[in-house]
């Protein structure tokens, strides 16, 4: 999905067809370098699958790479020469800045994908990989739910908000790596692996985390009081569901710590 989707927007850019991409009005156009940081994480997620590990990290490389290279050029104020370039070569004249949580969201996924496949790292490192694919689908769910709410939880930056396409995009891919470590883990009496509970609370205060740094951010839009309250059910939600899966975890650990 997370692949289908990139490929989806990038024909849209090369053809000329940014607004049939949108799905909502609201919605910012989806930026090229996004797309093909998503069409490189969507395929390594499909190398895992087919077990192709030399895939995984080669495309997990290339998605660290272009990010850490967008974020360089945003922290130390340099000419955008990138994004740009993606541009130009879908044939595009307009191009779109990387959103900040977008960015996020490909560290994250890169990051969790070339875990994945190094050797001292497979297997024993398993939570460590579900908790970042949570995060990136934490970010992506507090986008998704400000386009439905119309509450500007999407923008980390007034510059350069999410868009829509890349807060499913987010969704996806951080479900992707979620799944596919448990895929691979061994599963206790519950039907669950054992460190399920420190991804679920990873997701839960990511939600939170997400929300407050687009309502505090200074570059953000401003929230009236009444848009703020829209948000109080998912982050409700999200603190129940850590309270719980910490819980769960203090539960787990206590048998240990009376051994």
């Amino acid at each position: 999905m997370c692949a289908g989707l990139a490929i989806a927007i990038l024909l849209s850019l090369r053809f000329h067809r940014v607004e049939y991409m949108r799905l909502l009005p609201a919605s910012v156009p989806t930026a090229p370098g996004s797309a093909l940081g998503f069409l490189a994480c969507g395929i390594a997620l499909i190398g895992i699958g087919f077990w192709l590990p030399r895939l995984t990290s080669m495309l997990a490389m290339v998605t660290l790479a272009m990010a850490l290279t967008l974020a360089a050029e945003r922290v130390f104020g340099l000419s955008p020469r990138l994004e740009p370039l993606i541009a130009a070569n879908l044939g595009s004249a307009n191009w779109f800045a990387t959103a900040p949580n977008t960015l996020a969201v490909l560290l994250l996924g890169g990051t969790a994908l070339l875990l994945r496949h190094t050797h001292r790292w497979f297997e024993t490192r398993l939570w460590l990989i579900a908790a970042l694919g949570s995060i990136a689908f934490a970010i992506g769910a507090v986008a998704c739910v400000g386009y439905m709410t119309g509450i500007p939880s999407y923008a980390w930056s007034s510059e350069s908000p999410m868009s829509f396409m890349s807060a499913v995009c987010s969704c996806a891919l951080g479900l992707g790596i979620v799944m596919s470590a448990i895929r691979y883990s061994e599963l206790d009496e519950t039907g669950l692996p054992p460190w399920f509970g420190r991804t679920v609370f990873a997701g839960a205060m990511a939600i939170n985390a997400a929300t407050a740094v687009a309502f505090w951010c200074r570059d953000g839009q401003a929230w009236r009081s009444e848009q703020a309250l829209g948000l109080m059910p998912m982050v409700i939600v999200s603190g129940a569901l850590s309270a719980v899966a910490s819980r769960q975890i203090r539960q787990k650990r206590s048998p240990v710590g009376n051994c």
